[in-house]
């Protein structure tokens, strides 16, 4: 029977070629939609990660509630001892990074040593120094400083590209930080700027530094302690599963919270996050699952739409075979199963056509993905110069089973006409054809 169907669907194109395009086309558009938008998303809270929160986050709750304030004397200290335990109990996919947030007074003197311009900054310290360390491929740095060099020696640093024009930076300037350290005094230290780097976002550029980690603890009197532990997972791994991996880490807190590092203090409370639970990135995962359901329902209404008129127009031509098929034995209900299988075969074949053509073209947008020359660089999104789709199999199984029902019910709902005919007049239609 299937043979037969397929030699029918083969020979007589006028039935089976225009059904076959329409899924082509519309399984390869939802391909292309859905990787698109969820690259697009996914690449938005792997850049939101990487520059400021983690896929996941180990931090101080009394930190966090006042993280606008920058309060160090609420950082976690035993840096060595609590980077031990999350290893230890987290998943093993996840890559841990200790990080410092900061904020100071950036003083820059002129020849005379006197103040010439200053302005407030937030800062980030990371592992900067190593040039193995993964935090400088986070930050795509080799990329993003757009001149000088990546700090190699102690106290120097790294300053966003329009904070240097505000201050008149030059490469090789000294600068002095004014901030509070650790223990609630005023912390001074001379750094030198040798790279100006371009984090894509107008709020960064105008007002972020980086320093070494090393050089943070030092000046902040911050010996064995961070503010901010950040879990960074691989690509590969979708955002739906954050939660999951943090709810696996936060069952092992109790026992943490029952026998805590020595060096914390007692009132010390720590709290994981995930990207979603920061910057609103929850509601925007729920709005843009949203838009995912809505482009998929309509994309399957037009199918059934364009291929249940495409089923009434080859009804027509298909009344004489029904008639026959009628008048040799077949029951109406037989004949309808027999025109669904082959409207299933159709389908079929039309879904893997557009995933190839569909798959093709995101994963080549995967690769070398849209330049939007900062287009978003003042949206307060942050999203990469570089818009890139992504593969994913959630994709290709959305597009498909759409494509497929659609060619299925587009073809029963036009072929129920078949019931309101007799087989006479079927027949006499097989006669006079």
């Amino acid at each position: 029977m299937i043979r037969w169907l397929l030699k029918g669907i083969w020979r007589d194109k006028t039935r089976s070629l225009f059904p076959f395009l329409v899924i082509t086309v519309g399984v390869t558009l939802l391909i292309y939609l859905l990787g698109f938008m969820e690259g697009t998303f996914a690449g938005m809270i792997d850049m939101t990660a990487h520059l400021d929160t983690g896929h996941l986050r180990f931090v101080n709750k009394p930190f966090y509630d006042e993280e606008h304030l920058v309060p160090l004397d609420r950082a976690l200290a035993g840096q060595k001892e609590t980077l031990q335990w999350l290893e230890k109990n987290g998943d093993p996919k996840i890559e841990w990074s200790p990080r410092i947030r900061w904020g100071a007074i950036m003083d820059v003197p002129d020849e005379n040593g006197e103040t010439k311009s200053q302005t407030p900054v937030v800062g980030m310290a990371i592992n900067l120094s190593d040039k193995n360390s993964p935090e400088r491929e986070r930050l795509d740095l080799e990329k993003s400083v757009i001149e000088g060099v990546i700090p190699s020696q102690p106290k120097e640093m790294l300053v966003g590209y329009k904070l240097a024009d505000a201050l008149g930076l030059r490469l090789g300037d000294t600068v002095t930080l004014l901030g509070q350290n650790f223990d609630g005094g005023m912390a001074t230290d001379n750094y030198r700027v040798v790279g100006l780097v371009r984090f894509g976002l107008a709020a960064m550029d105008k007002k972020m530094a980086l320093i070494d980690l090393a050089d943070a603890q030092q000046t902040f009197y911050m010996e064995d302690m961070v503010t901010d532990f950040l879990g960074f997972l691989p690509m590969h791994v979708g955002y739906k599963k954050y939660d999951s991996l943090k709810q696996n880490l936060m069952d092992h807190l109790p026992a943490l919270k029952q026998n805590p590092p020595g060096a914390w203090a007692s009132d010390d409370e720590p709290l994981i996050l995930s990207v979603l639970d920061q910057r609103n990135l929850r509601e925007l995962s729920i709005k843009f699952e949203l838009v995912d359901d809505v482009v998929i329902g309509v994309f399957t209404f037009l199918m059934v739409l364009v291929l249940w008129n495409a089923g009434l127009l080859n009804g027509v031509h298909r009344y004489g075979e029904m008639g026959l098929l009628l008048a040799l034995g077949e029951t109406h209900k037989k004949l309808i199963a027999l025109m669904a299988l082959e409207a299933l075969m159709v389908g079929i074949l039309g879904s893997a056509a557009g995933c190839l053509i569909g798959g093709g073209l995101v994963y080549y947008l995967q690769e070398v993905g849209i330049s939007t020359h900062g287009i978003f660089e003042t949206s307060g999104l942050m999203m990469s110069d570089i818009i890139r789709a992504r593969v994913s199999l959630d994709a290709f199984v959305f597009a498909v089973i759409p494509g497929v029902t659609a060619s299925v019910v587009g073809n029963l709902i036009a072929n129920l006409a078949i019931f309101q005919r007799s087989e006479a007049n079927l027949f006499r239609e097989l006669e006079a054809g």
